[in-house]
């Protein structure tokens, strides 16, 4: 849905996504390591901008651009969905980041801030595919509850694969954030650093030039 949640972050902010984000979507969509554990998706950029038209009139549906905060890079792809009346519950996922980035920590945490702070859920949960043991042991690390495996959960091209689900209640939302908020900083202040000691090299090159 085109929605108007701009979630500010200290290294990394959630803005909506555009149509003029579907190149970008094509090219995180378009690394076969990143996405074997994401649903296949046709593509074009075409195919994607016809896809962003579909989800603008979507309701219950809030699509994310994360950007770095410096220089509006963007990093990933991220979304809430499936919010579910009256019972306040909703689903996350759509989680891709560029190779290298460091913006997983923070991005998961304004994912939850937009859940509890600004929709006001009382729940969200997330499928990870059984196999992909990097994001499924983040999620752990995060202090989420995994609340089941689900067999054959997802289909794909005929077959099935399990997945966690990682449940994350409001009650316990303040315990995560409590543990998340400091790691985000930290990560916010290397950035801070390497730019500051970039910027002090540059001076250093342009005054040793004739």
């Amino acid at each position: 849905m085109r929605h108007d949640l701009h979630i500010p972050g200290f290294a990394y902010d959630l803005r909506p996504v555009t149509l003029d984000d579907a190149e970008f979507i094509v090219q995180m969509r378009s690394d076969a390591e990143k996405t074997r554990f994401l649903h296949p998706i046709e593509l074009t950029v075409e195919a994607q901008q016809e896809y962003l038209q579909q989800y603008f009139e979507r309701e219950n549906d809030y699509y994310f651009v994360v950007e770095r905060r410096s220089d509006k890079l963007r990093e990933g792809l991220a979304g809430i969905y499936d919010l579910r009346l009256p019972a306040r519950a909703a689903e996350w996922g759509r989680w891709i980041l560029r190779p290298g980035s460091f913006a997983a920590v923070e991005s998961a945490l304004r994912i939850y801030e937009a859940a509890f702070e600004r929709l006001q859920l009382e729940e969200v949960c997330g499928h990870t595919f059984l196999d992909n043991k990097a994001v499924v042991s983040f999620h752990d690390r995060c202090g989420l509850e995994r609340r089941a495996i689900l067999r054959d959960y997802y289909q794909i091209n005929g077959q099935g694969y399990d997945v966690v689900e990682h449940v994350l209640r409001r009650q316990s939302w303040p315990r995560v954030r409590a543990m998340l908020e400091p790691r985000a900083r930290q990560i916010a202040r290397r950035f801070e650093d390497l730019a500051a000691g970039d910027m002090a090299t540059d001076a250093v090159e342009r005054a040793s030039r004739p």
